[in-house]
């Protein structure tokens, strides 16, 4: 099975890239928020610049994508593809050590 690498797959990955980044300085803004020793003033602006950060990058608003067909109903979180890749990718071996279970 050929899959081919189409521009939304280039998007997801900006937009993963981004969230990364935005993460990390609301991480940094919280515990500035967080920390005592500083006065109302920085406070003050540490609050107004946590505010005015994309509300698009919260953890909510995120969502997984197959990074092959862009579907994004069942993905798993490791391999970042669909339930329906992941099969395909396991029975012609491309995924070790995966093996059909039945229940």
């Amino acid at each position: 099975m050929r899959y081919k690498r189409f521009g939304w797959t280039l998007k997801d990955e900006k937009s993963r890239k981004f969230f990364k980044l935005v993460e990390l300085k609301k991480c940094v803004l919280k515990s500035l928020l967080s920390a005592t020793s500083y006065k109302k003033i920085f406070k003050f602006y540490f609050n107004n610049a946590f505010r005015k950060m994309s509300k698009k990058s919260s953890l909510g608003v995120y969502r997984r994508y197959c990074l092959f067909t862009y579907t994004g109903k069942v993905v798993f979180r490791h391999f970042k593809v669909s339930r329906h890749v992941f099969k395909s990718m396991a029975a012609l071996g491309y995924l070790t050590g995966m093996r059909k279970s039945s229940f």
